[in-house]
């Protein structure tokens, strides 16, 4: 073996001066105590599998949009009658935004209150029609209240009590309905009663008589139809509008067996409007 001294690789050969030393990146300071991210050790469950360390109890996989969803269906229903009423068409709810608001924000929609008078007590739903129009009109019929009859909201009042007859008594189908709203918005209501009596059983019903009515509130209207065979079944529906109030009231009998005719049948639900009109204050 040769005693001759072998070149060091870094340092090159004798007379070559040293290779350069690649700069290292600077490490980032770090605060006295705290780890770095990666040597935190990581989990040994996922947070959501509601194992140990989770924060969940076991067990507990139930999902929160289905707890109490009776209630949120009743609840969304009321909210959609009610954002039905303001008519809007629901583009700033949907942008959340307006340009005219401070830093974007979105402003709240205040419903134009009703011309005319302005309606603040309504007695209970059965209490609407007089006792004895409901004789003349729909003898033998009894009154049911809705569950809503009570319902008072900060801006709405609802009462939709019905007279029916009783399970067993016999005779033709009869049936006297009121629906009763008081709020900001009834003019706009008005307009979607009335077309809905107009288009919306227009497939299953012949539409016989549509028009409008004066001295009854601001505004009326009352729509006749019939059934298309093989159904026999007749309804009169008058709608009313007198300043933040506005209502129906709907007959609907047998054209076979109750014995009355389309004119009588408008001016039951007319003499029934007037007593509904007149229970308001």
């Amino acid at each position: 073996m040769s005693n001759t001294p072998q070149p060091d690789p870094q340092q090159g050969s004798p007379g070559t001066p040293p290779l350069p030393v690649p700069p290292q990146p600077p490490v980032p300071p770090q605060s006295p105590g705290t780890p770095s991210a990666w040597s935190q050790p990581v989990p040994a469950t996922s947070p959501l599998s509601g194992g140990p360390g989770s924060g969940r109890p076991r067990g507990a996989r139930t999902r929160p949009w289905l707890i109490g969803g009776g209630v949120a269906l009743a609840v969304a229903a009321i909210v959609g009658v009610v954002i039905a009423m303001s008519g809007g068409d629901g583009e700033s709810a949907a942008e959340g935004k307006q340009s005219g608001a401070p830093g974007g924000a979105a402003e709240p929609q205040v419903p134009t209150a009703a011309a005319g008078k302005s309606f603040t007590k309504v007695p209970e739903g059965c209490r609407l029609i007089k006792a004895s129009t409901i004789a003349r009109i729909a003898p033998g019929t009894e009154c049911k209240p809705s569950q809503f009859d009570n319902a008072t909201m900060a801006a709405m009042i609802t009462r939709m009590p019905s007279w029916d007859m009783p399970f067993g008594s016999g005779g033709g189908s009869l049936s006297l309905d009121v629906n009763l709203t008081v709020s900001p918005s009834a003019s706009g209501m008005f307009d979607v009663h009335k077309k809905s009596a107009l288009e919306a059983l227009k497939k299953v019903r012949t539409i016989t008589d549509s028009r409008s009515l004066g001295g009854l509130g601001e505004d009326a209207y009352v729509v006749h139809g019939v059934d298309k065979d093989p159904f026999d079944l007749a309804e009169a529906q008058v709608i009313v509008r007198e300043g933040n109030a506005e209502f129906t009231v709907s007959l609907t009998y047998d054209t076979k067996d109750s014995g009355r005719n389309q004119q009588q049948a408008e001016d039951a639900v007319v003499a029934a409007a007037r007593d509904v009109l007149g229970s308001l204050s």
